[in-house]
């Protein structure tokens, strides 16, 4: 018998203390709490930063008091086998609107949209949080329509809300998460996708009780 093991990919950055965080925040802290280079007995580390630090993902509870939270969500939910990845450049400020499925098709079994954009060339810079695009609040109706089996998007910038448009960043977040059932997950490590067929996903949270978002590793098997 023979095995064929694909390979995999991280769609999701590492945790440390350059991550960008939006409204350029800077509180995110690793310390080493013991050094066997000090003479302790291990190595051992303390970590303190805001549950929507690098690649995340945001539940309705967000959101919403009455919105559903991480514990609502079976380990079964996380595999992901109908995947849809949208090429899809834009500028700074930029919101993603409808135009995005005039120019794209998406198969009625979607279950995972990602998108593309190539905006994460400014990760190390301001530019990065402070004029990110964002997506429209009318997409969610028009994705659930499209995509009856949709369960979560996923980008590559910092957050759904443009930080120069936070207003419609607070409605859009409102209508994925609530209105639409379709979970958000930002930040993503993407630049990595060319040339590759993804098979799967598994999405990994952060296993914190009753989160209403939480860091999570995402792995992506292809060929």
């Amino acid at each position: 018998v023979i095995l064929l093991f694909m390979p995999y990919k991280y769609l999701s950055y590492y945790i440390n203390q350059d991550a960008p965080l939006y409204g350029g925040k800077k509180n995110i802290f690793l310390e080493a709490s013991s050094l066997i280079a000090k003479g302790d007995s291990s190595n051992s580390c303390y970590m303190k930063f805001p549950n929507h630090t690098g690649t995340h993902i945001d539940f309705p509870f967000h959101f919403s008091d009455a919105g559903k939270k991480i514990n609502d969500y079976p380990p079964s939910f996380w595999k992901f086998e109908k995947i849809k990845i949208i090429n899809y450049k834009v500028e700074a400020d930029q919101i993603i609107d409808q135009n995005i499925l005039i120019e794209n098709s998406i198969q009625e079994d979607t279950e995972f949209v990602i998108i593309n954009t190539g905006f994460s060339k400014y990760r190390s810079q301001d530019l990065y949080w402070n004029n990110n695009p964002g997506i429209d609040s009318k997409l969610a109706s028009l994705l659930r329509s499209e995509c009856p089996k949709l369960r979560a998007i996923g980008f590559d910038f910092i957050s759904l809300s443009s930080y120069q448009n936070r207003p419609l960043g607070r409605e859009s977040h409102s209508e994925f998460l609530v209105e639409n059932d379709i979970l958000i997950i930002e930040d993503m490590k993407l630049e990595q996708l060319q040339n590759i067929t993804i098979l799967n996903i598994t999405a990994l949270p952060l296993l914190v009780d009753h989160i209403d978002g939480a860091p999570i590793t995402i792995l992506a098997e292809y060929h």
